[in-house]
């Protein structure tokens, strides 16, 4: 549309309806300049009537260039209607219809409806419907004056309000307006108002399909790493497989579990065990870790996965000694004891999505067997670590030499017990 090249007033975070809004107002407004231009320039124009298209060419610039600087068009309605109604109701005085001064009359009430909204458009209907009725008996009233400046080859004498080419209202004519008034804005509001209702049906269906989008996405990143889900969004039908070089894996368990499980109640036992995870996972969230998951009482977290980081060790350490701080820290609070064994083991390994329906994002490999393994053997309260993860980390943290272990599938082994920071 040739409306969307004219932008005075827009905004950058206007919506397409009120840009359209704003460019049809500057076409309606320069239309009429243009009109007021073209009966300025008539030979026969008095200077009185001059002045008036004046004042009219004025008032459109003043709201054109309100309109530039404010970018609001309610507010350039409310400058220009009034001064514009205002000098039509003279014309109407001076003129009768003779130059179609009434349409403005007509239409400024639907055009309120559009421009400042169905209930704020009241007033100017009710005005507009008081002066298309009053006009025949306003007419009837006006006393016969002369002024020079009415002069000209039609009006030599210059009458003000019975000019020989003044067309009045009839009163069958201003009772036909009036009616006209009242259906041409009947017709817009009513037309305006079902719309109002239409978008706020749509905002409404929006709002909750953006609710349930947001709901949908947050339990697709409680399921999956962000960047993982991201690409299963954008290649749904695509196997999601990656090749880790190096990353960290830790498993932690529960020591004597099975025992404590058997003497408590379900809502027991889910809320001790909630309790437990939920701040290893506000842990691996503060480390940047990734939650791979929970198998019953036993809890499995990995570094440098889904994406690479030089890190990933240390992270992986540090969130292991949290984990022990944690626990004890419960423990006092439940006045029992309450520790877990923890395995770390750093190497390559394989991640993916498996599944259809039920997705889920897994890692494989050596170094999760090794890392179980390490748990397994390991000692209640204690950190394992087997030669490869004590020879990343041993210039940053102190470790305490286990010795040789036999561990089964995988022969001795030299283990570990990670102790603290260096």
């Amino acid at each position: 549309m040739i409306v969307d090249y004219i932008r005075i007033g827009h905004a950058a975070d206007d919506s397409l309806r009120l840009r359209r809004l704003k460019s049809m107002s500057t076409v309606i407004l320069l239309v009429i300049m243009c009109m007021a231009l073209g009966f300025f320039l008539e030979p026969d124009r008095s200077l009185l009537y001059r002045v008036l298209d004046v004042a009219v060419v004025v008032t459109i610039l003043t709201s054109l260039s309100l309109l530039h600087h404010t970018r609001k068009v309610e507010t350039v309605f409310y400058v220009f209607a009034p001064v514009f109604l205002t000098i039509q109701f003279i014309f109407m005085l001076l003129n009768g219809n003779r130059e179609g001064d009434v349409l403005p009359f007509l239409v400024m009430p639907a055009a309120a409806v559009v421009v400042i909204g169905p209930k704020k458009s009241r007033p100017w209907f009710a005005a507009c419907l008081l002066v298309m009725f009053a006009l025949p008996f306003l007419d009837s009233a006006l006393p016969q004056i002369s002024l020079a400046v009415n002069q000209n080859a039609s009006n030599p004498t210059g009458s003000l309000f019975q000019s020989p080419l003044k067309q009045p209202l009839a009163t069958g004519e201003s009772l036909a307006m009036t009616i006209g008034v009242f259906f041409i804005y009947f017709l817009v509001f009513s037309g305006y108002r079902q719309l109002e209702a239409a978008r706020e049906v749509i905002e409404v269906q929006k709002a909750r399909i953006e609710h349930e989008y947001d709901r949908s996405e947050r339990l697709l990143e409680n399921i999956l790493p962000a960047p993982i889900a991201e690409r299963l969004k954008q290649e749904p039908d695509q196997i999601i497989a990656d090749d880790l070089l190096q990353v960290t894996i830790l498993f932690a368990d529960i020591v004597d579990f099975t025992p404590r499980a058997s003497q408590m109640r379900a809502a027991e036992l889910v809320s001790f065990l909630n309790r437990v995870f939920t701040q290893f996972d506000d842990l691996a969230d503060r480390h940047g870790l990734e939650k791979i998951k929970t198998i019953g009482d036993a809890y499995m977290i990995a570094g440098g996965m889904p994406e690479p980081r030089p890190d990933h060790a240390s992270a992986v350490a540090d969130m292991a000694l949290e984990m022990l701080a944690i626990t004890e820290e419960i423990s006092r609070e439940m006045g029992e004891m309450l520790t877990v064994r923890i395995g770390i083991h750093t190497g390559p390994a394989v991640a993916g999505v498996i599944g259809t329906r039920k997705f889920f994002y897994d890692v494989w490999g050596d170094t999760v067997n090794m890392a179980s393994r390490l748990e397994s053997y390991g000692t209640p309260g204690r950190i394992q670590v087997a030669q490869e993860t004590y020879d990343v980390l041993s210039d940053l943290y102190r470790f305490e030499k286990r010795g040789t272990l036999e561990i089964k599938g995988k022969g001795e082994i030299q283990a570990y017990y990670l102790i603290g920071p260096s």
